[in-house]
């Protein structure tokens, strides 16, 4: 098969925790030699672009392999697009603010705001809560990073975005427009990067309802890997249907062999 270039999730793809996969610095490596071009997409935004390149780095795999896409600076692209003069208030992580501050937009930490971004928050609270409903005025647009209902942790999982999302859409009565996968707006803004067309591409990650979800919403063939989230059960119990089904990351390269 051939393909253009190849979007890669991280959480459960590259790595588990902070064990690398198996194998999967020699198959960015065999890839990249066959001329592949990659970036990397994930909705973690506690997580600057800066530091996941340094821990890719530190996995073996070289930092220019591909770009990395997260949630956070993929909803600063979008809002510096779409509303470039808008003061935005935020209730997610400092790695949420300081993108959206890099890509020149006014985060606003009280008072009503143009618009009301919000992500995973660990530092939650009825103040925080009560500053993010407090920013909606008339015309507030509602943005969300992504819509994870858990996230990863090594002690079992927690919370995700989705579960900070629904309790301002609770309060405010407002739909979130989404950002982070399973949107096509994250593909989009990988797509931007390597130059390609997304119907060209392969999305390889470890979820059904965000990795596999996104690349099928984007007209993408995708690569369900068994390291992460969902296994061969899931599969039945879903409409979601990966184009294929992987051991790992390890076996990606295999789909371009003649």
């Amino acid at each position: 098969m051939t393909y253009s270039g190849v979007f890669v999730d991280l959480d459960g793809t590259v790595w588990r925790g902070r064990d690398p996969v198996p194998g999967v610095a020699d198959a960015v490596r065999a890839l990249r030699e066959r001329g592949v071009p990659l970036v990397f997409v994930t909705n973690n935004t506690g997580v600057r672009r800066d530091d996941f390149h340094a821990r890719l780095d530190a996995l073996g795999i070289d930092p220019d392999a591909g770009e990395v896409v997260t949630a956070a600076w993929a909803t600063a692209e979008y809002l510096a697009e779409y509303r470039p003069n808008a003061s935005v208030h935020v209730m997610g992580q400092d790695v949420v603010a300081d993108e959206l501050a890099a890509a020149g937009l006014t985060v606003s930490e009280s008072g009503t705001a143009d618009v009301v971004v919000v992500g995973y928050d660990e530092r939650v609270s009825m103040d925080r809560l009560t500053g993010a409903l407090r920013a909606f005025g008339p015309g507030t647009d509602f943005v969300a990073t992504n819509r994870d209902s858990t996230t990863p942790h090594e002690d079992g999982p927690m919370p995700g975005a989705g579960a900070f999302v629904a309790a301002v859409e609770e309060m405010t009565d407002h739909d979130p427009l989404v950002v982070g996968k399973p949107s096509t707006r994250m593909a989009d803004v990988a797509a931007d990067i390597l130059g390609v067309p997304l119907d060209e591409c392969l999305m390889v990650g470890d979820n059904l309802h965000t990795d596999v979800l996104m690349g099928d919403r984007a007209g993408m063939d995708t690569a369900l890997v068994l390291t992460g989230v969902s296994d061969r059960a899931d599969i039945e119990t879903t409409d979601i249907t990966p184009t294929h089904v992987l051991d790992s990351i390890a076996d990606v390269p295999t789909l371009f062999e003649n």
